[in-house]
């Protein structure tokens, strides 16, 4: 499983994707943001979530209530 550095713990976090990320405005981004930023749940403020670090990961802009670094 490939992992990537959390920027808010410092610890390394398993993520759950082989993908490439798509380059910045591209369909494939853009759908993802889009998909991901309707996740329910308290992603959006928990520190260790993997969805928050996949956002980061594929330079998703930020949402109203978003941890930001």
């Amino acid at each position: 499983m490939p992992k990537a550095r959390n920027p808010y713990t410092g610890k390394m976090q398993t993520v759950s994707s082989k993908v490439r990320v798509g380059a910045k405005g591209s369909p494939r981004q853009k759908s993802f943001c889009a998909r991901t930023a309707k996740i329910k749940g308290n992603w959006k403020t928990n520190i260790r979530s993997k969805n928050i670090l996949q956002r980061r990961r594929w330079r998703c802009d930020y949402i109203p209530g978003e941890r930001r670094l």
